[in-house]
């Protein structure tokens, strides 16, 4: 059985199986008359993914499409990136750079919501919350770690660039304690070997301000003609205004 390289659209007849691998993620398809069955990472052993077992996969019935389609898409949750080594002083802007991890979508025939048959993390990311205990959402861990200039990046396997800029539009510094990256509203774009997120370009009015943010292609970061991979999951308008950036509060007051 061959290994084929994974983004992209493929033709498999009935009762062709494959396996799609790359670094430590592997996925094995089979095409049924009518449909497809999709072994998942979990079911390969470690070293050993030539000879699957496809009884342990899951069965799709989809029609006779014989076309299978693996694209890339952004996690299906935001981020926070925890930033407490970050300060931007008033008037400053700062740009800098993380890596996401990316998830693999599986399509049939063309790319639909309806014809999604799955999605799977390459990366499992721990669950978190962003904001206060009543009124917060639920988001993914991103860690701390962060580069201030693209040269500076080894990107893992699965893993796109995303752009950050933070314009610090107050009277005050900004300490970056946790910062939401809404990547619902973020696209992926291709630029040369290099998968390359929005940019998400924020402006920090102060702690008690609503700040805006908006995702946005770049020439300096995508090039001049980037080809789009993957549309946003939710189109946002120009500048989103939501909370972006959420302060620990001291539980300990010191009495006068």
């Amino acid at each position: 059985m061959s290994m084929y390289p994974f983004f992209g659209k493929y033709q498999m007849m009935p009762g062709e199986t494959r396996i799609f691998s790359s670094g430590n993620f592997s996925l094995g398809v089979k095409r049924e008359k009518e449909g497809w069955i999709l072994l998942y990472p979990d079911c390969f052993r470690e070293g050993e993914n030539t000879n699957p077992n496809f009884s342990l996969g899951e069965y799709f019935q989809t029609g006779k499409s014989n076309s299978l389609i693996l694209s890339p898409a952004l996690p299906v949750k935001p981020l926070v990136f925890k930033g407490s080594q970050l300060h931007v002083s008033p008037t400053q802007k700062l740009t800098f750079f993380l890596t996401i991890p990316i998830t693999i979508q599986v399509y049939f025939s063309k790319i639909l919501p309806e014809n999604l048959l799955k999605e799977l993390p390459a990366k499992r990311l721990s669950d978190t919350w962003f904001g206060e205990a009543f009124d917060g959402e639920p988001a993914f861990s991103l860690g701390s770690e962060f580069f201030r200039k693209m040269d500076q990046l080894e990107i893992p396997s699965f893993h796109a660039v995303c752009p950050v800029t933070i314009f610090n539009n107050s009277s005050i510094l900004l300490e970056v304690e946790r910062l939401i990256i809404r990547v619902e509203n973020m696209a992926i774009y291709r630029k040369e070997e290099k998968l390359i997120s929005s940019q998400v370009a924020i402006e920090y009015k102060g702690k008690e301000v609503i700040s805006s943010a908006s995702f946005n292609y770049s020439k300096i970061h995508h090039g001049e003609k980037a080809e789009i991979v993957t549309r946003p999951r939710i189109e946002a308008s120009t500048n989103l205004l939501k909370i972006n950036f959420h302060f620990i509060k001291n539980l300990y007051r010191q009495e006068l």
